[in-house]
């Protein structure tokens, strides 16, 4: 059995001189203690354990795993981990940026597309996916489930318009009003229970003949909206909605992140897939230039860099960012 947490509270003094005991330079004390009251230890330590010291450590099933210990590497300081923090929030404003303008036009192309089926076709599973919408999740299907959340959304929503509505009509609110009440999460959902003929054709939109493309694409960029919404380290996190890779003439400026590991795993996938997205629904955007920007300045700190990230060595050179 595991022991319980029973370390004790530490005042933001205490806190920097711990960190300090375990090897990392504190070239201002005042300054660090500020940057603990302000972000905090556990929204930091995020950007200081890539400069811990680490171990090759065996399992008992004799495979190895690096073990990170408590201990910082030599000329390691807390104004790199700060560093890479701010960098982290930049890109999580870029991203969110992006996601912004992709998420919008998404919504109308749900809305219109399956609009046209009928005013209501997201409320029944004669116009969605006759598979997918009635497949059981525990004792509902899972357009039931789909519909409850959305219908709480709705509720929620205290829009003008929305209230507009609730004073002159009866609910439900057709799919072009409701869209608008849902997050990027729902949507993504409904994109992947729309009939068959609809997915492709809103996939057709983006240069993607595989629908199942599209619904992967579209779960990635709403895992990391999510991730930019919590303040959460975004630069080399795992991406949890890992995107499906084009294949055949399929969005062809994307095929190169199949050829570098880490490409399809980490911010880059989604970078790449924000910047397809951007060539359609606002080609004259600067959005690309910002990113390329903000990557040439990169925390130099010994042991980390952005292929941690996805970003190969050649990436600015890859057609789709020029």
């Amino acid at each position: 059995m595991l022991p319980p947490y029973a370390k004790p509270h530490l005042s933001f003094a205490q806190q920097v001189a711990l960190l300090q005991q375990r090897g990392l330079a504190v070239t201002n004390q005042w300054q660090a203690e500020r940057h603990l009251a302000r972000i905090g230890y556990y929204r930091l330590k995020d950007y200081w354990y890539p400069l811990r010291q680490s171990r090759t450590a065996i399992r008992p099933d004799g495979s190895r795993y690096a073990d990170v210990l408590e201990d910082f590497r030599p000329g390691t300081s807390f104004t790199q981990a700060v560093d890479l923090y701010v960098f982290d929030k930049q890109l999580r404003m870029l991203m969110a940026d992006a996601i912004e303008r992709i998420e919008v036009a998404l919504r109308v192309d749900v809305a219109h597309t399956l609009g046209k089926r009928d005013a209501f076709a997201h409320r029944d599973t004669n116009f969605l996916d006759p598979k997918r919408s009635i497949a059981p999740r525990g004792p509902q299907t899972r357009h039931q489930k789909w519909l409850a959340r959305a219908d709480e959304a709705e509720q929620r929503s205290r829009a003008d318009w929305v209230e507009e509505f609730r004073k002159n009509y009866s609910p439900p609110m057709p799919i072009w009003m409701a869209v608008e009440t849902w997050d990027f999460g729902a949507l993504s959902h409904l994109i992947e229970m729309a009939h068959p003929s609809d997915r492709v054709a809103i996939s057709r939109k983006y240069g993607l003949s595989n629908s199942e493309v599209l619904s992967s694409w579209v779960k990635t960029l709403s895992y990391v909206r999510n991730v930019c919404a919590h303040h959460s380290r975004l630069w080399n996190h795992p991406l949890v909605a890992q995107p499906k890779l084009p294949k055949g003439n399929d969005a062809p400026l994307v095929a190169h992140i199949a050829t570098y590991g880490p490409s399809a795993t980490r911010v880059y996938a989604a970078a790449a897939i924000a910047q397809h997205f951007l060539r359609i629904v606002q080609p004259n955007s600067g959005w690309k230039g910002r990113l390329m920007t903000l990557w040439t300045g990169f925390p130099t700190i010994p042991g980390v860099n952005p292929s941690q990230a996805g970003f190969m060595p050649s990436w600015r050179t890859q057609a789709l960012w020029h």
